[in-house]
């Protein structure tokens, strides 16, 4: 028997000249350590089943309009797209947090001197997690960082995907508005802190990003309501 289970098995072994009294004793001051242990097991499924927060599922997509940054050389915006799912989850009466996971469609076009601009497309999986906090009843500001991940890039149609960094990282700012019918709206600006190319002779170029998305929450989980924007 391990050391524990001794000490726990202690009192239960037969003592000598014990009488009816002492045991009618020993039976009533084992009674609050029965109560004290049925507390402890029944407490945290208690706690488990009033969450702090509700959290749920949405899917979202939308436009935006990206480009790429740098000193030495213009780029020019394209237009471009996103899709994926979003987790929102309350922290408390005014505070959202919402990591998501996206499918980004981005480029820019390199302008070049007496030729057309090079087109420069590509595509990521990004992951950003946002701070949303609430004015009124469906109005946010949100906030946060974003990481990325590089799945495939072009130049002129050409693969150049051994070219791009194979990881972005950067910060998202933007304006929310939350729908008790369970669609919203967001207008948000992504901006790139990781150069994006492997190499380059010059300054190396970060992404500049601004998305408009509509988005719906298909489910959501918990007891306790937004007491601001969730009917």
């Amino acid at each position: 028997m391990k050391p524990l289970g001794r000490i726990l098995h202690m009192d239960r072994q037969p003592r000598p000249r014990a009488g009816r009294r002492r045991t009618r004793n020993l039976s009533a001051m084992r009674h609050p350590l029965r109560l004290f242990l049925i507390t402890s097991l029944a407490l945290p499924p208690a706690l488990y089943s009033q969450p702090s927060w509700v959290a749920g599922m949405g899917i979202k997509a939308g436009a935006q309009w990206s480009t790429l940054l740098t000193s030495d050389v213009t780029y020019l915006g394209i237009p471009g797209g996103l899709a994926g799912l979003y987790f929102p989850m309350l922290a408390s009466t005014r505070l959202e947090f919402q990591p998501e996971l996206l499918l980004s469609y981005q480029g820019a076009d390199l302008q070049r001197t007496d030729k057309d601009p090079a087109r420069f497309r590509m595509l990521y999986m990004h992951l950003p997690v946002s701070a949303k906090l609430y004015f009124t009843n469906d109005l946010n500001l949100q906030g946060g960082l974003l990481a990325g991940k590089s799945i495939t890039a072009t130049l002129e149609d050409e693969r150049i995907t051994d070219e791009i960094r194979p990881y972005d990282v950067g910060f998202v700012a933007g304006i929310g508005l939350d729908l008790r019918s369970g669609f919203d709206l967001t207008a948000r600006y992504y901006g790139g802190t990781t150069p994006v190319l492997v190499e380059t002779t010059g300054v190396n170029p970060r992404h500049r990003v601004v998305q408009l998305t509509a988005g719906y929450r298909v489910m959501r989980f918990g007891h306790r309501r937004h007491k601001l924007h969730k009917g």
